[in-house]
């Protein structure tokens, strides 16, 4: 889609979804890729396919029913950290997300293929002597970390049924040949589930003791910034300290919230939602919705009462002018675009504590692969859902964006991306 800004919409031109054979990487020169697991640009030769919208549509919404079990407190269930390890022996976490990012591993180094992953604390990969896993025992830089046993073993259990079950090493990290980190501490699985497919693991970007962010503090001084691409044609990037900085940084600031309970999400404070020229408040709700901003959930949830308003709206925008398709999975607001080449969305602004955010068009609507059908790219929290007031902001309405994480001055900055089509 290519659009142009009007006052309160975007005009957007439909040009054909075909499947794409090049991709345009947008991170060039910036830091290190970032792309969608089945898009052209994805690192793994045998994820390049059309994409699965049935699979993606599952991972996310296994992820988003592990999010809400936040109890009225705030907490996740007790975990069992174990008696003597110094790292997590056992964590629950959310599912799979839909990015990938190549780190290298050990000396001689090692790519890996990696699920981008701010939800996550731990960054594992998996290990073996079999293609392109990675094998401690030919690293000439591996080590065992202090632990009070000869060995620290993990297990992590995701919302979708994976796993993955372990013991911690430690090897030399090299995210870009300027920057290596000696001493990484991270999982090295041997039992994992056959849903991983082809990506090496998971790289952690929560917060925590042991995530990637903490243990390159030094150097990087606990920031990054990522845009996440429109399309699987493009690449994103990742980005770290100054480089993020100088990048991503903007006055566009609202207040990083640091949960306590929940150490390894990022909150923040979304007061309200505008479409076209109507405004909806959360902060008027009882209780006030937490917000989540999260790289691994695809479609943004919002307070049943706050989606209905937001699809009130939509579905009065669109009628006018497009007809009414069926549902596509649980997205139940869709429309039938076929013949028209200029098509008239809604604008969508995120009104965040101290800033207002305007999303990008791609932002607004999921698109099929059939061409001929749109439908609004969020959903409600289901009614059984234990924290129907939480808002989990998902990777599609992050398109386009840069979004900077300054996590030591508690501050999110968001601008226009580098990554769009």
């Amino acid at each position: 889609m290519v659009n142009h800004e009007e006052h309160d919409k975007y005009v957007v031109e439909m040009k054909p979804l075909r499947a794409a054979t090049t991709c345009k990487d947008q991170a060039k020169g910036l830091g290190l890729t970032l792309a969608h697991r089945q898009g052209v640009c994805s690192p793994i030769a045998a994820n390049r396919q059309s994409r699965n919208s049935k699979l993606i549509f599952l991972r996310d919404q296994s992820r988003v029913n592990s999010m809400n079990v936040l109890g009225q407190s705030g907490a996740l269930p007790a975990e069992d950290h174990g008696e003597h390890a110094q790292m997590p022996i056992r964590r629950s976490s959310p599912g799979m997300g839909e990015f990938v990012v190549t780190i290298g591993i050990g000396t001689p180094k090692v790519d890996l293929p990696l699920i981008f992953d701010t939800g996550s604390e731990v960054t594992w990969t998996k290990c073996g002597q079999q293609g392109p896993l990675f094998d401690p025992h030919e690293s000439k830089t591996f080590s065992w970390p202090r632990c009070s046993a000869s060995k620290c073993n993990y297990s992590i259990n995701y919302a979708d049924g994976s796993y993955s079950n372990g013991e911690y090493v430690q090897d030399l990290l090299t995210l870009t040949p300027e920057y290596q980190f000696e001493d990484f501490v991270f999982g090295c699985s041997q039992s994992y589930s056959d849903n991983f497919g082809a990506t090496a693991g998971v790289l952690g970007l929560g917060q925590g003791d042991n995530t990637l962010i903490s243990r390159i503090e030094q150097n990087f001084s606990t920031i990054f910034c990522y845009c996440i691409p429109g399309s699987e044609s493009s690449s994103g990037y990742l980005l770290f300290g100054f480089n993020a900085l100088t990048n991503c940084q903007t006055d566009n600031i609202t207040p990083l919230i640091i949960d306590q309970y929940n150490p390894s999400y990022y909150f923040v404070n979304l007061v309200g939602i505008a479409l076209g020229n109507q405004t909806f408040s959360l902060s008027s709700e009882s209780p006030p919705p937490r917000t989540i901003i999260d790289s691994g959930t695809t479609f943004t949830r919002l307070p049943p009462s706050i989606y209905e308003a937001v699809r009130a709206e939509f579905v009065k925008y669109m009628s006018t002018t497009y007809s009414v398709a069926k549902p596509l999975s649980t997205l139940d607001t869709c429309y039938d675009l076929r013949g028209q080449e200029n098509v008239k969305l809604p604008k969508m602004i995120l009104q965040f504590e101290n800033t207002d955010i305007t999303l990008d068009s791609s932002a607004v609507v999921w698109r099929e692969n059939d061409d001929a059908q749109v439908c609004l790219a969020f959903k409600p929290n289901p009614p059984n859902s234990e924290r129907q007031d939480l808002v989990i902001i998902g990777y599609v309405q992050q398109q386009n964006l840069n979004i900077l994480f300054n996590i030591q001055e508690k501050k999110l900055h968001f601008g226009t991306g580098r990554c769009g089509n």
